[in-house]
């Protein structure tokens, strides 16, 4: 069987960005004939390197630095570390070799420099290596991967999993950042790449308008793999008396995020419910809520799980009553999907968002949901009064099974089995 090598700095234990994605790539490879050797970060002492789904182990993954010790981290650095955010309670040499595995920086060298001698031993040793393909951001696994396509005269793929110049410039303004001429290299070096969202592949055609080919970029939606125990119907625990509400919280900006304590506050405030309500935090922005809610009434209310990982997210996504995606209201979360939204949705689950206009606030609509613009505690308030009285009335329900199916994995792999065909391989 060809073999295609991954390169990414998103990969489990970790529940950064393109960290699911980049798995069910992986762990469903073989059904279309190719077998993955995976490029991936440092493992975490204690919390488990692979996820429970998948049709093919993914036996080959080779880390680009020792396992990490995050013994004696209090469950709100251990969320940190697992979203690959700095984490003050490690210790000085840890933190250094952190700070580059998931941000650029100076010591993203580091990691480039491990993936180079890695990436070198592997085609000597597995000749039967055809095709890389290689995530981003962060910038460095995309500029390996040309380089080493280059070198090697191997077919690769980009996957551009969210916007690799954050600020997002209107197209036809002048942008002079790193960020900025970082992006047109890589966007504009001739080879194929994946868009999760139309949002994020028509933002950059308008962009580049003229000198990026369309053939050239083909839209991978966000995919939820029903192989995970927590699809099953074994798996359904959501309570008939205490509302549970998965609240999966991205980094927010300050004015947001007491926007958005202060709308569950006044929701909060017109009465628990006789079971009561319990908020499982998700994502890059749960330890920061935990932190700004202490001492407040909202915070006895929060609950974040002590094992994170993707595993422990599935199977808390899959007992809340209903799911949430909270995004900043900015134009790069505008163009992207959180990967645990995708696979709320194929668990049936209902859905509603606080997000701007764009790829979320879309599917959550399409998926017979609701939503409310960051930043707007009036909103907020009554969006969760709505979902809150839907769930007590029995009447909130999941996504249609036409719009389930766009999201499955296996749309996936098709969409990739098409990519892959139209390379030199």
């Amino acid at each position: 069987m060809r073999k295609a090598l991954f390169l990414t700095r998103n990969f489990p234990p970790y529940v950064t960005c393109g960290s699911s994605r980049a798995w069910k790539f992986a762990s469903n490879l073989s059904t279309i004939g190719w077998e993955p050797v995976v490029i991936a970060p440092p493992g975490i002492n204690g919390v488990p390197n692979a996820v429970q789904s998948g049709a093919n182990p993914v036996l080959a993954v080779h880390r680009t630095g020792p396992e990490i010790d995050a013994e004696g981290l209090d469950v709100a650095d251990r969320n940190a570390l697992l979203h690959g955010q700095e984490v003050a309670a490690l210790n000085q040499s840890l933190k250094a070799r952190l700070s580059g595995l998931f941000r650029e920086n100076s010591n993203g060298a580091t990691w480039e420099k491990n993936a180079a001698e890695l990436i070198d031993r592997l085609l000597e040793e597995e000749p039967e290596i055809d095709l890389l393909y290689a995530q981003g951001p962060p910038l460095e696994p995309l500029r390996l991967a040309l380089e080493t396509a280059r070198k090697h005269s191997l077919a690769v793929i980009l996957d551009i999993v969210s916007p690799l110049d954050p600020a997002m410039p209107q197209p036809g303004s002048s942008s002079s950042s790193e960020a900025a001429e970082a992006e047109a290299r890589i966007l504009l070096s001739g080879v194929h790449l994946l868009a999760p969202t139309r949002h994020l592949k028509e933002y950059y055609l308008q962009k580049y308008h003229g000198r990026l080919d369309h053939g050239l970029m083909t839209i991978v939606s966000p995919s939820f793999d029903r192989s995970h125990p927590a699809f099953g119907r074994s798996a359904a625990e959501a309570s008939d008396t205490v509302l549970r509400i998965a609240l999966l919280v991205e980094e927010l900006p300050k004015a947001e995020l007491k926007a958005l304590i202060a709308g569950l506050e006044a929701w909060l405030q017109g009465g628990i419910p006789a079971g009561g309500v319990e908020f499982l935090l998700l994502g890059a922005g749960a330890s920061e809520l935990l932190r700004r809610a202490a001492k407040k009434p909202l915070e006895k209310l929060l609950t974040l799980d002590e094992t994170g990982g993707i595993d422990s997210e599935l199977k808390l996504s899959r007992k809340a009553g209903f799911f949430c995606a909270v995004q900043a209201g900015t134009a790069s979360s505008a163009s992207t999907v959180p990967d645990r939204l995708a696979d709320a949705l194929g668990m049936g689950q209902a859905l509603c968002a606080i997000a701007p206009e764009g790829a979320t606030s879309r599917l959550v609509l399409d998926a017979g949901g609701m939503y409310a613009p960051a930043g707007d505690a009036g909103a907020i308030t009554e969006l969760f009064r709505a979902m809150a009285s839907g769930w007590f009335a029995r009447t909130l329900q999941g996504a249609p099974e036409p719009i389930r199916e766009k999201y499955d994995i296996s749309e996936a792999m098709r969409a990739l089995t098409s990519v892959i065909a139209s390379q030199p391989v």
